[in-house]
């Protein structure tokens, strides 16, 4: 038979059934009817029309194999161009006369948005965003081409529709600007001289189908596995059965579903919907579609394929499953049917979408076991399928997704949005540190040494000038965690290095109210090479798709004109999210993962077929923003259930095969999912036809669930039933703790877990990069601008001290704005300070000590314990008494949480003088111990004021108390906790991670209270 493909009176319409090897199929019968294996250039002047690139490439390797490995002379393979592809229609070299070029889709969307924009200027008298704009110009480019997907759509009667149907005022609107496609549209391909890319597919297909009826091809021209979609790929299979050997194999067509041809014929939503159509269009009677010929003696289950098709029929085709059923066993007994139809298919449910890719990535791994076994994961969550890819290779698979990563996830768009983002605030910590330490980038110095010891905490400049101010003009302190002079002048010259490189690519476009799109990616461009130093960042798949969306973005962006550079960062974001990078490593032999695009018309031994929830596979159709359903059909527009139709005939292809698994998860992105509506029924008509042993036989044969809990134990030791993630730590040197400061008194009081972290593990927490300014550098900055005041020798008025407040705020990183808001306030509190500050001289106080240091050493414990503090401000009162003063920008401890113990700070400072422990200050009895609040309203409280309880009660219940606690910590059965009372921490401190504090304290990671200064 298969010889008989090519004479006279034979078969023009063939169909491979859905679930067989369409390629492989294919292949083998023409390799048969031409005797390929004997004849190697048998085929060389045939033409094979397939979908798309993809089946192209793989139809070449399929009649390679059929020929028995022999070198052969190829046919001319050509894509017909799918629907969801841009892959070209063909087109002969004769159809390219006369036609205009083409608009790119690039182009076709910019200039959409331009019309969006001038529209709203011109008829709604207002601005509209650019990418609100390109997100209707998206709206309006998938009408046109549904519009062209029909073929003919009247836009002309769009006018009395909308006269005579009574719509909702914003639906009248939205009718009103389809005038956009109905009248400008074709005015501005006109002027321009362009053609849409559908309509010139359509016109070239036209000269094509011309040029054949004037000298028709003497040898095969054959069109597989198209569904006839398209216009264009219509006009070409009807040419084709005019051809003496002219062939279309369809895929999948269902020749019992004849007698139901009539209702299919209404259902878009049917699998064989647009088979039919398409038959119809070409005036094929259904009848007359014959099975190929290798396919009749390929492993086939016709039972798995009918009741695949009923299960995705409309639900009213299908309102009594029992008499479905029926229909579909026919003679055969029903469960002896529903046995031999459900074999080899295996429907699974999980808990979650990460459980679902590790049973995608088990079962995939699972099928090397078996040699020269193939698999393939089919999906449309590109998500799903990355994280399979990710899992596979803990076992050094490597099997990338056919449809491509994401190119804002490959490095060379990663690099791209990073200088694009930079460009805007160059010297912007995080932006900066973002782009110089990318992988691609080479920059003469230590990035990371700079970011820790310059970079971090509250921004305090706005250019590069005043971040080389900041770097050369810090102090090195004098701890573990210090930068050296070295490191200051590394860090120097690499941000004047960065100016410069900025400087020469003029990629500062911070200052720059508006740009073209083509400009901004020369200067991108020009700062990518320039950072990059030597490696090209646009080298590798990658790069090259790097390349192309800077083509592509210079076309959208053409008609927008002139935009704003952070709006231009934003359309790249966005094109950037939506292209893909394929990376050029090389294919698994024996694995696969696809799309429903790059599966269709390919198959494995094993498909898994994942994703299948509502909203996920089938996708949600989405409704048109501005054409009311209803108008489709008067407009001659197709229904939008035909993509539904489409989806579920590439569904009834793949889950027809011998071997297939039906993922899905119960909850998906942290919520409730939904099966997909084909998996119920499949589930309905199993129940129905074997009762209570549906489960047991869709359950799959390979135990996933164990399989899934061993991959989640691998590693882990058992945990004992009381274990629990709140640490409490033992181990510590001996002696621990030997030094502390009075403020470390207070956070070994308030959090001990922290101070071991801290002093014992040596871990120490960076500042954010860009962190948020907040009290605690208000107080430091406050603290330095005091002290800066009474030093100096003179010029002691509220607006020195003002303008020094605004100055050392403004270093520490406060925002500008928040200075000026707070400026009447500072000046009030300026006042203030100057009133007190005159009382102190009144009494006696005219040369204050400020930022003094104390130290104290106590034996506790058998050994040594020093204590050190720093006092704000000491006085030295004419009878020699001591008064030690602390300024706080927040509010004051109380004296209960000060005789809590919570609050040593300032008794501490007392015991310290009254031991003489300050240098310079001889041991005195101390008169009052003040705070100073620096706040709004400022106030000064003396400790102990209340119930006159003197300094020095205060300072030997902190001695008591401190040797009680160093005491307590020595032991070795001290718990070191984390925050035992939580609720009298100043901060959320920076070792609450590190203490698991989210998984046994009941609260998040986020940063929690701020207290004072």
């Amino acid at each position: 038979m298969a010889a008989d493909l090519f004479t006279a009176g034979s078969a023009k319409v063939w169909s491979i059934p859905a679930g067989l090897d369409f390629l492989g199929t294919l292949a083998q019968a023409l390799a048969d009817a031409t005797q390929l294996a004997q004849n190697p250039g048998a085929l060389n002047d045939a033409i094979i029309y397939v979908p798309n690139r993809r089946s192209a490439r793989a139809l070449a390797q399929k009649l390679f194999e059929a020929s028995g490995g022999r070198v052969l002379l190829a046919p001319d393979i050509r894509p017909l161009g799918d629907l969801e592809t841009e892959d070209e229609a063909p087109i002969a070299e004769i159809a390219l006369n006369g036609l205009p070029v083409a608009l790119t889709p690039a182009e076709r969307l910019g200039a959409l948005a331009r019309m969006v924009q001038v529209y709203y200027r011109t008829r709604l008298e207002r601005e509209i965003p650019p990418l609100a704009a390109l997100k209707a110009a998206r709206d309006l480019a998938r009408l046109l081409d549904q519009a062209a997907l029909a073929g003919a759509v009247n836009w002309d009667a769009l006018p009395d529709l909308v006269e005579r149907a009574d719509l909702a005022t914003h639906w009248q609107a939205s009718v009103q600007f389809l005038d956009i496609i109905r009248r400008e549209w074709p005015d501005y391909l006109t002027r321009v001289q362009r053609m849409d890319a559908a309509t010139r597919r359509f016109a070239a297909a036209g000269f094509l189908c011309e040029h054949w009826a004037r000298h028709p091809p003497e040898d095969p021209v054959i069109v597989a596995g198209s569904t006839g979609a398209t216009p264009a790929g219509q006009l070409i299979m009807r040419a084709v059965l005019n051809l003496p050997k002219g062939l279309i194999v369809l895929p999948g067509f269902d020749s019992e579903a004849l007698a139901q041809s009539e209702t299919i014929e209404a259902a878009p939503s049917h699998p064989q919907h647009i088979l039919f159509r398409t038959l119809k269009a070409l005036e094929v009677e259904a009848s007359h579609v014959q099975s190929f010929p290798a396919s009749r003696h390929a492993q086939d289950n016709p039972s798995r394929r009918r009741i695949i098709h009923a299960a995705l029929a409309p639900a009213s085709d299908t309102a009594d499953w029992q008499i479905t059923l029926a229909n579909l066993a026919g003679r055969d007994p029903l469960s002896a049917f529903a046995q031999t139809a459900f074999q080899g298919l295996s429907v699974c449910e999980f808990a979650h979408e990460a459980a679902e890719a590790d049973a995608a990535a088990l079962l995939m791994r699972q099928t090397l076991e078996t040699p020269g076994k193939t698999a393939a994961l089919v999906t449309p969550d590109a998500g799903l399928a990355r994280r399979v890819s990710s899992l596979l290779k803990r076992w050094n698979i490597f099997v990338e997704p056919s449809s491509g990563t994401p190119l804002n996830r490959a490095p060379a768009g990663r690099f791209a949005l990073a200088c694009a983002r930079w460009m805007l605030d160059p010297s912007d910590p995080l932006l900066l540190t973002t782009a110089l330490k990318h992988e691609t980038a080479r920059v003469p110095g230590d990035v990371d040494a700079c970011e820790r010891f310059f970079l971090r905490g509250p921004r305090a400049w706005t250019n590069f000038a005043q971040l080389d101010a900041h770097i050369t003009g810090q102090v090195p302190r004098d701890d573990r965690d210090a930068f050296t002079p070295d490191d200051q002048a590394a860090a120097s010259l690499l941000i004047n290095a960065v100016s410069a490189t900025l400087k020469a690519a003029n990629a500062d476009v911070s200052a720059i109210e508006s740009l073209s799109g083509a400009d901004f990616l020369d200067r991108l461009s020009a700062l990518m090479i320039r950072i990059a130093d030597g490696t090209t960042p646009f080298a590798g798949e990658d790069g090259r798709a790097l390349v192309k969306l800077f083509e592509h973005f210079s076309q959208l962006t053409a008609s927008l004109g002139n935009l704003a550079p952070v709006t231009l960062c934003e359309l790249l974001e966005a094109e950037t999210s939506r292209a893909a990078d394929y990376s050029n490593a090389p294919s698994h032999p024996r694995l696969a993962i696809w799309g429903p695009l790059e599966a269709r018309l390919q198959t494995a031994d094993r498909l898994v077929l994942a994703g299948l929830n509502e909203k996920v596979w089938p996708d949600r159709t989405a409704a048109d923003a501005f054409l009311p359903r209803r108008f489709r059909d008067p407009l001659g527009l197709r229904d939008i259930d035909e993509q539904t139709g489409l989806a579920a005939h590439d569904f009834a292809q793949l889950a027809a095969a011998p071997e297939v698994y039906l993922l899905y998860a119960r909850r998906r992105d942290d919520g409730p999912a939904v099966a997909s509506r084909w998996v119920w029924r499949l589930r309905t008509l199993a129940r129905g036809a074997l009762g209570n042993d549906a489960d047991n036989t869709l359950a799959p044969d390979l135990p996933l669930e164990s399989w899934i809990a061993a991959r989640e134990r691998d590693g882990r030791d058992t945990l004992p039933d009381d274990f629990s993630a709140k640490p409490s730590p033992r181990q510590r040197p001996l002696h621990w703790p030997s030094a502390l400061s009075a403020t470390r008194v207070e956070l070994l009081v308030r959090d001990p877990y922290a101070l071991w972290a801290e002093q014992v593990l040596r871990l120490s927490a960076d500042a954010p990069l860009n962190e948020s300014f907040d009290v605690r550098q208000r107080g430091t900055a406050i603290h330095r601008a005091i002290e800066l005041f009474e030093g100096q020798a003179s010029g002691h008025s509220t607006d020195a001290l003002a303008h020094l407040l605004e100055t050392c705020l403004l270093a520490a990183g406060e925002p500008r704005e928040a200075i000026v808001a707070r400026k009447a306030v500072m000046r009030r509190t300026a006042e203030w300070y100057l009133t007190w500050r005159a009382e102190r001289i009144a009494e006696g106080c005219a040369s204050p000590m400020l930022e003094k240091r104390g130290t104290l050493t106590l034996s506790i414990a058998g050994a040594p314990f020093r204590l050190s503090a720093t006092a704000d401000r000491i006085d030295i009162l004419p009878d020699a008494r001591i008064r030690i003063t602390d300024f706080k920008t927040g509010t004051p401890p109380s004296d209960k949480e000060i005789k809590s113990g919570f609050s040593w700070q300032m008794p501490l400072q007392a015991l310290i003088a009254l031991e003489g422990g300050f240098s310079g200050v001889k041991k005195a009895p101390v008169e009052g111990l003040d705070y100073l609040a620096f706040k709004a309203k400022p106030d000064l409280r003396r400790v102990g004021e209340k119930d006159a309880t003197p300094p020095e009660a205060f300072a030997d219940q902190a001695r008591t108390g401190l040797i009680d606690l160093i005491s307590a910590a020595r032991n070795g059965s001290y718990s070191i906790l984390s925050a035992p009372r939580a609720q009298f921490r100043k901060y959320e401190g920076d070792y609450g991670r590190l203490a698991r504090r989210a998984e046994w304290g009941g609260e998040n990671d986020e940063e929690g209270d701020a207290g004072d200064a």
